[in-house]
């Protein structure tokens, strides 16, 4: 019956501990250089180099296959001014994840 103790106090102090994760708001105040606000606080703007931006949210080119064969096609979806994002900020700071843009 110990070790059932110990397993439940384990998960116990697992749901009380605080979340490593916090998920915030953000919008991009300027797409050149990238500056992006966090929760529409003016002392929180950063630059690009604290942001992971996942591919999806860049212009990239991507390969595409069709009946005459393979084609290369530019996405154009880079962040740009005005942009709202939900961004994840990992406990310990210092880099944020973008998850994506918020629908307008």
């Amino acid at each position: 019956m110990a070790l059932g103790n110990t397993i439940k106090k384990i998960a116990n102090d697992a749901n009380k501990a605080e979340s490593p994760v916090r998920i915030l708001d953000a919008d991009v105040i300027s797409d050149s250089p990238l500056s992006i606000r966090l929760m529409k606080n003016n002392k929180l703007v950063f630059s690009e180099e604290f942001f992971i931006i996942p591919e999806s949210l860049t212009d990239h080119t991507v390969q595409v296959q069709t009946p005459r064969g393979t084609e290369t096609h530019t996405i154009l979806n880079a962040l740009k001014a005005g942009d709202e994002l939900t961004v994840a900020s990992i406990q310990g700071g210092g880099s944020y994840y973008i998850l994506g843009r918020k629908g307008k």
